[in-house]
């Protein structure tokens, strides 16, 4: 088990084969390291002009429950907030979203959604 913070993980786009699933998007994927070893990581999809969904976050067994999905879920709703998004999708069948304020989409999909209000 790796012992650190979530802030001592430094988030980066990923170099070649460094993301942990096949075919990332190096645009939309970030990746999280410790002493240069990736312990978590995440992508995300522009699925319309205001909307992003998050497609894979990923973090390694040794290193959960320290806080890191939430610095990755932070960074990648960041990161999307920053590229104009007003909305964000997740998967529904995972209740971490939930505590995050993602809400069941209510359309039957198998999705959450997070509305993001402009300050």
């Amino acid at each position: 088990m790796v012992t650190f913070a979530p802030r001592d993980a430094r988030i980066f786009r990923p170099y070649p084969g460094e993301a942990p699933w096949p075919d990332a998007d190096p645009d939309w994927t970030r990746v999280a390291k410790v002493d240069d070893a990736v312990v978590g990581a995440y992508e995300i999809e522009r699925t319309a002009p205001l909307r992003f969904r998050i497609k894979a976050l990923w973090v390694e067994p040794g290193c959960r429950g320290k806080g890191l999905g939430r610095w990755l879920l932070g960074h990648a709703i960041g990161t999307a907030e920053s590229q104009g998004a007003r909305e964000i999708e997740a998967p529904a069948d995972v209740a971490f979203y939930g505590h995050y304020g993602f809400q069941p989409t209510g359309d039957g999909a198998p999705a959450s959604l997070l509305v993001l209000t402009p300050e």
